[in-house]
């Protein structure tokens, strides 16, 4: 294994597993689930499975909705009818709307999130609880497959005496220490609390493979629900505009933007309804390099060019300091465009694997690095809500919650908003997408980095944007006559570094050799009787290379997440493009879908 240069000083942990903000322990969660915090329960259903909760007429409403997006998106050219047999002219695979309805299936508890900082969209209410659920199945003889749905149920948090949120900010702020006392302690305040009031989901619709000019990609539609009548009716998304808003009505947005430009800034600002989308739909890879994740950014880049935003109070604000910073602040808000801001697959928490004793086609970390790194930030104004203090800090860029400029940081590229989004010694800004920010990298590439920027250009359809890459770059530590980069076009978004190594789990300084599927694996293994993990072994199609190790604490960079490996520790891991973890696409193994 070649030497991979001493890594940078690291950031502090921010507090990803304190309870007060956030439970995404399994063991707690099934224990939750049995007091009373199970998906079925939260819905009045008399089972957990999918075909039991169709008898509530809330879940049946919800199916409904999803049942018509899917036959709507899936009637594009180039979507197949089904994955199999293949189709070499429709490789574009869609969401099973029969999961919704299977005997096989249910939704996973995993997560429990506080969202006191929720406080600006609800003021009648201290925030919001989510209970975050993912769909998944469990095939005759077979381990139990997630797939790449939430569903997020979300409880209003009550203000107490005098409109006060001090108490119930310190309620959780006291949350035992002992997980079993801490498990009883949040189900019996989870009941107290009033009805589910809403629904969101977030599930890919569709997942098509790379090309030479196209990544392997996914969309995913983003929905919102209002609980009305017993029923579930798609209301407004939070910040999200309507992508075909007429010229009065981009007319009245830009008034309000000019005029709503200190709540921007502080990250308070709500979007009146009129302007906002019910469905939105995001896609992946590269972020807020895809034009469909910045929504802000496609509607005004006219006003941006005649300096409509040029002479706002940038001064007096905090975070932005430019017209395109403005834009990105906004895109940042949308359900698009938080959901792709250091995101893994488009989720910000797919949850833990349940089975520890799991490595194959298993996440090792189940929280994405926006939700983990802002954690420090919510806790900071939960303190605040709990003593009483006045909390003035903004809440920060979805894609920037830390200055700790660690690797995998986004950093600033000249503009001025980011001018102060720099890099750990030991790092640069990498251009990695020809935009306003960068991420921070080894200025010499090495195991598991990025070697092929690239452009976006947006390109309609359902096999998404053309990608223009640059010149691989070589990486250190190759020989000669060693593949110096593995291409995008072969699922390696931005490209990787890597080299053929022997010994899986050795590591050496931030490398580690680790197995990985071999590009064609899908096309000789899906179709099969076999078990994919039994396939892919007979066909030769695992190879061991070098990568990037992982952790909570030392995320990977965008568009690779975490996965496990054999003899890996719990919660460290070696950096995969997600892709490569079927739990995180539509299509996958026959035995498994």
């Amino acid at each position: 294994m070649p030497p991979s240069p001493a890594p940078a000083a690291r950031v502090p942990p921010s507090p990803a597993r304190d309870p007060s903000l956030l439970i995404a322990d399994p063991a707690e969660l099934i224990l939750l689930e049995r007091q009373g915090l199970a998906f079925g329960q939260q819905l009045g259903a008399p089972a957990e499975d999918a075909q039991s909760l169709l008898t509530s007429p809330r879940y049946a409403s919800f199916v409904a909705v999803i049942e018509r997006d899917l036959a709507e998106l899936s009637s594009r050219d180039g979507v197949a009818f089904s994955q199999f047999p293949l189709d070499t002219q429709r490789l574009n695979y869609v969401f099973d709307p029969k999961w919704l309805r299977s005997p096989h299936a249910r939704f996973q508890l995993v997560g429990v999130v506080n969202r006191l900082d929720m406080r600006f969209s609800t003021p009648k209410e201290c925030g919001q609880l989510r209970l975050i659920y993912r769909l998944s199945l469990q095939p005759k003889g077979r381990p139990v497959v997630r797939l790449p749905m939430t569903v997020n149920v979300i409880r209003p948090l009550p203000m107490g005496p005098g409109a006060s949120c001090g108490a119930i900010a310190r309620q959780w702020r006291e949350l035992p220490v002992s997980a079993s006392e801490r498990t009883v302690a949040v189900g019996r305040m989870v009941t107290q609390l009033p009805p589910m009031s809403r629904l969101e989901t977030n599930f890919q619709n569709l997942h098509g493979p790379g090309t030479p000019e196209a990544d392997d990609h996914a969309e995913y539609v983003l929905r919102a629900f209002d609980v009305r009548a017993n029923r579930l009716i798609p209301r407004p998304l939070l910040n999200t505009p309507r992508a075909d808003l007429n010229p009065a009505e981009r007319k009245a947005l830009t008034d309000w933007m000019v005029k709503s430009f200190m709540d921007i800034d502080a990250g308070r600002s709500v979007i009146p309804d009129r302007f906002l989308a019910t469905r939105a739909i995001s896609v992946s890879p590269r972020g807020l390099s895809r034009p469909a994740n910045r929504v802000f950014s496609s509607l005004f880049k006219a006003e941006v060019d005649s300096r409509v935003f040029a002479e706002l109070p940038y001064a007096k604000a905090k975070l932005v300091r430019s017209p395109r910073g403005l834009l990105r602040r906004l895109d940042g808000f949308t359900c698009t465009g938080c959901h792709q801001s250091r995101s893994v697959a488009g989720f910000h928490l797919p949850g833990e694997e349940r089975d520890p004793n799991q490595t194959f086609n298993a996440l090792a970390v189940g929280v994405s690095p926006h939700l983990h790194e802002e954690l420090g930030w919510r806790a900071r104004m939960l303190a605040s809500v709990a003593d009483g203090t006045t909390f003035a800090e903004p809440r920060p860029f979805p894609e920037h919650p830390t200055s700790a400029g660690f690797y995998g940081s986004h950093c600033g590229l000249g503009d001025p908003t980011f001018a102060d989004w720099t890099c750990q010694t030991g790092l640069k800004c990498r251009d990695s997408h020809h935009d306003e920010v960068g991420y921070c990298a080894p200025a010499i590439p090495t195991s598991g980095d990025a070697c092929e920027n690239a452009r976006v250009v947006a390109r309609p359809g359902a096999s998404g944007d053309q990608i223009v890459a640059d010149p691989p770059e070589v990486c250190q530590g190759q020989s000669s006559d060693a593949i110096p980069c593995i291409a995008n076009r072969y699922g390696f978004p931005l490209g990787f570094c890597t080299v053929p190594c022997a010994q899986p789990g050795a590591r050496s300084g931030s490398s580690v050799c680790a197995p990985m599927l071999v590009s064609g694996y899908e096309q000789v293994c899906f179709p099969q009787e076999d078990p994919i993990e039994d396939c892919v072994r007979k066909q030769g199609l695992v190879a061991v290379m070098t990568t990037r190790t992982c952790s909570v604490d030392e995320p990977c960079r965008d568009d690779y997440g975490c996965s496990r490996y054999p003899g890996s520790a719990p919660g460290t891991g070696a950096c995969v493009p997600p892709y490569f973890l079927f739990d995180f696409r539509v299509d996958g193994p026959r035995l498994d879908r």
